[in-house]
């Protein structure tokens, strides 16, 4: 299964990582989603003020445990 991770931050910002080879029109029908989901009756001009910063999901992730400041063990080994 393909995912998408979206975040919708305070400032108003709408952060998109997608998978590797993500095609521009898919993208396209995952901003249409998301808009209606922060803003189901809002206008074009509304909307028009919507930052959306794109980026393709980075394949090799390693999780830190920030009280330790050690990484995570069990998803580093499956690098």
């Amino acid at each position: 299964m393909r995912t998408a991770e979206i975040h919708y931050g305070d400032n108003g910002h709408v952060d998109l990582a997608v998978p590797k080879g993500t095609k521009l029109e898919d993208i396209t029908k995952l901003q249409s989603m998301v808009i209606k989901q922060i803003n189901p009756r809002g206008c074009q001009a509304c909307l028009s003020g919507v930052h959306f910063n794109i980026r393709e999901k980075l394949e090799e992730v390693i999780k830190v445990d920030l009280d330790k400041m050690a990484v995570i063990k069990d998803v580093a080994a499956h690098r």
